[in-house]
């Protein structure tokens, strides 16, 4: 797990751009005639969702079991695709 130390100010100031990106994401729906409350979280949503998903591995780190062996997986049919085309 990637490790942070963020203080206060940063905290607020991540808030405010996050918040900010759900208002604009509101407002420009709304003039072109969507759903600006969908619009608004989506836009609130996905930062927050983007840094989680950065955050749950931090560079260097193996991967979980579960990703290794379809990593392992498309290497192998990779290299098997490689011998086939090597043949012909």
């Amino acid at each position: 797990m990637l490790k942070l130390d963020f203080t206060t100010t940063g905290y607020i100031i991540m808030c405010l751009i996050w918040s900010l990106a759900g208002i604009i994401g509101a407002v420009i729906a709304h003039k072109k005639g969507r759903s600006p409350f969908f619009w608004g979280i989506l836009c609130l949503i996905a930062p927050l969702a983007l840094f989680a998903i950065g955050g749950m591995r931090a560079p260097g780190e193996p991967l979980p079991p579960i990703f290794q062996r379809e990593k392992e997986e498309l290497e192998r049919l990779a290299r098997e695709r490689a011998e086939q085309q090597s043949r012909q």
